[in-house]
């Protein structure tokens, strides 16, 4: 979610995880029809206010109890319909765009429907344009890439300045997320960290470390060929950055300059959940510390500095560690441990703010590219 944007020109990860495996299930005698409409009256025909129906939309299903996908396209009633569906929870999501010359206008939406003791669900989700341009989160690999050897170290966070302006990373704050299970997670103005490495310069006034229109950077854990190691895992030795903590025993790979550890007393270098956690970027200009009884640190980032956030779990069927403000869902559904799996954003430069749209499994992971990628600055 971007809550703020950008100016322009301005060693363990909890291996056992908390996520679960969904079960495959038989199919089932459900329905599902969903129509998709626009009120805002930018569609050929349409009258702002009203609801106008939309022909040839992508409509994806996505279920968040067992595992299961499809997708189909919107008839010229504006409907899509899903058949053969056993009961459970389910996610609908909708996009469609409309070009005039070199301009794009994306549209998405989506809703959440359950099919219990019903067989036939309808419902209408209505669709909204969504920004486009702005610095975000493109890809995290997370879950590791050896299961014989419980290999993880490959981990990395991708970037993107999807705008037509160079953005700028000085002071820029990259976490691990706490799994925070307080009850007024989704009313507290921050967000807490409990691991949190920042990039050098300042705070959205400097100008020393460029993201230009179009260009992906990457955040390695560690900036090394992995695949030496480990035969599925991603070789990061051309990553743009590194994370370093200097409180440990981390080595520093050289020529690549580092993202530094800020959390006082936190030796480990940046490792992430293998199962389920967040990632979430900020500008760096105001952070602060809570300490808890058992003498455990976090750090709180305000959400008005809050860039993006990405939670990421196997299962939609888990507890949110992220507040809905940040990210309303969970990319990586149906993903499991060890699986060399990343997740990458469905569409370049697309957030609608719920990651369980806004993201898919990619294999192999594309660090400093996106799969989809035909124009991009790649490495």
């Amino acid at each position: 979610m971007k809550i703020r944007i950008l100016i322009p020109v301005i060693v363990l990860a909890a291996l056992s995880g908390c996520g679960r495996e969904m079960p495959e299930v038989p199919d089932g005698n459900g329905i599902i029809t969903v129509a998709i409409a626009d009120t805002s009256g930018s569609f050929p025909g349409s009258v702002e206010g009203e609801p106008f129906f939309l022909v040839e939309a992508d409509v994806s299903l996505q279920a968040r109890t067992h595992v299961f996908t499809a997708s189909s396209l919107t008839e010229s009633d504006g409907a899509a319909v899903f058949t053969g569906l056993p009961a459970g929870d389910y996610s609908l999501f909708a996009r469609t765009e409309i070009v005039a010359g070199a301009q794009k206008k994306v549209f998405t939406g989506y809703i959440d429907i359950a099919i219990d003791e019903e067989e036939l669900v309808s419902d209408t989700l209505f669709v909204s344009s969504v920004i486009v341009n702005a610095l975000m989160i493109n890809e995290i690999l997370y879950c590791g890439s050896d299961y014989a050897n419980f290999y993880f170290y490959d981990q990395f966070v991708e970037l993107y300045n999807s705008s037509e302006d160079t953005l700028y990373l000085d002071g820029i704050i990259m976490t691990r997320n706490y799994p925070d299970d307080f009850p007024d997670m989704d009313t507290n103005d921050f967000v807490r960290a409990i691991y949190a490495f920042q990039f050098p310069g300042t705070p959205v006034t400097g100008r020393e470390h460029p993201i230009f229109p179009k260009q992906y950077i990457v955040i390695a854990a560690d900036a090394i060929d992995h695949s030496i190691w480990a035969s599925n895992a991603t070789d990061l030795s051309g990553a743009d950055w590194e994370c370093f903590n200097p409180l440990g025993s981390d080595y520093d790979v050289p020529g690549v300059p580092n993202i530094v550890n800020i959390m006082p007393g936190r030796t480990l270098d940046y490792m992430i959940n293998v199962s389920h956690n967040a990632v979430v970027i900020a500008t760096g200009e105001e952070y602060g510390f809570e300490t808890y009884g058992d003498g455990s640190l976090r750090l709180t980032l305000p959400l008005y500095t809050v860039i993006d956030g990405v939670e990421y779990g196997s299962s939609a069927d888990i507890t949110k560690e992220l507040t809905t403000r940040v990210d309303a869902g969970w990319a990586g559904i149906g993903n499991s441990k060890y699986s060399a799996q990343s997740v990458e954003r469905r569409e370049i430069g697309v957030d609608t703010n719920n990651s369980i749209f806004d993201f898919v499994l990619t294999k192999p992971a594309t660090p400093g590219f996106s799969h989809l990628d035909t124009g991009g600055v790649k490495k």
